[in-house]
């Protein structure tokens, strides 16, 4: 419960900051707000494999050493499905061309390759979120370049 009210603590702080006016805070505010989120997503997910219905692992004195295992596991792979799915996008876009003749083309490319890194993470019980939100940085830096004028 706590990790999903956690979550939620920086809307309020990002719609009292005015991106126009302070783009650094209202960077840093909402850069510690995607951490939290991404931390309390792993958390939650990693925590219910102890508590979950279908659960059948028990609770002893190995369980923190259990999930601070499982909770660095299922970030790293999220990660790397994100990043994997990003340089995809942008080898696809790099090597074939004629994707860049329409601009919906790319666009639904785009799209479509960050929503299969999400499914991808989330059928092989990894944070679709964070598998998302690492694609898409992945994107912007290398697939930006890719993509027509």
């Amino acid at each position: 419960m706590c990790s999903l009210l956690c979550s939620s603590d920086v809307i309020a702080a990002v719609s009292l900051v005015s991106y126009d006016k302070e783009p650094a805070l209202y960077s840093i505010i909402f850069g510690e707000g995607i951490t939290n989120d991404a931390v309390s997503i792993i958390l939650f997910n990693t925590v219910m494999r102890y508590t979950g219905a279908k659960s059948t692992n028990k609770i002893d004195w190995t369980t923190p050493a259990s999930i601070t295992y499982m909770f660095t596991m299922l970030g790293f792979w999220s990660i790397i499905i994100g990043i994997l799915f990003g340089l995809i996008s942008a080898w696809l876009l790099k090597k074939y061309r004629s994707f860049s003749k329409n601009p919906i083309t790319e666009t639904t490319i785009i799209f479509c390759i960050g929503y299969i890194a999400y499914i991808v993470s989330e059928v092989s019980e990894n944070s679709g979120i964070i598998s998302l939100l690492t694609c898409g940085i992945t994107m912007s830096h290398y697939s930006w370049f890719n993509l027509s004028p």
